[in-house]
């Protein structure tokens, strides 16, 4: 398969297509290909290792996972044993603000991490562009606790995150 892969932080140029074997899933996982993701700013941050404070999360000195990209939709080709709640062919969508290794052709992704699957009519475009700010958006509105009748100023609600607030307010 091919995938966007880096050896270490910096900017874009860093980046370079490798053939890489397809991965297979462990138990608890499914195989995905990837039909659409999203380069977001989750993805800058992790590319660059910038803010500093992104190492601890993804590698200290190095990247963690070689293969960028954080969101994405697409088709489940294979599950592992232990799944039960997908199967083959079942198009599914999730996010990973640590990294999924999506800017690839194929991934895995655990079945207890986020991924669910897409709403009926639903574009892999569509799904793979609105899981960054929806996981954003729930995360914020979950810890301001925000309830009925409460009133609230939305200011910026044209980029991913704050669309997806206004669609849960």
């Amino acid at each position: 398969m091919k995938a966007a892969y880096r050896a270490n932080y910096g900017p874009p140029s860093t980046l370079s297509i490798r053939e890489l074997d397809i991965p297979v899933p462990k138990d608890d996982e499914i195989l995905v290909k990837v039909h659409a993701a999203t380069v977001n700013r989750t993805d800058c941050a992790i590319l660059t290792g910038k803010p500093l404070i992104m190492h601890l999360v993804v590698g200290f000195l190095k990247p963690k996972l070689p293969v960028t990209g954080t969101d994405f939709a697409g088709e489940i080709s294979a599950v592992g044993k232990h799944v039960n709640e997908f199967r083959a062919g079942d198009k599914v969508f999730g996010f990973s603000d640590n990294g999924l290794s999506s800017h690839a052709q194929y991934l895995t992704i655990s079945t207890k991490k986020a991924v669910v699957k897409m709403p009926a009519g639903a574009s892999y475009d569509v799904a793979a562009a609105s899981a960054e700010g929806a996981h954003y958006a729930v995360n914020f509105v979950n810890k301001v606790k925000i309830v009925a009748g409460q009133n609230v100023m939305l200011n910026g609600a044209t980029g991913a995150i704050g669309s997806a607030i206004l669609q849960q307010l």
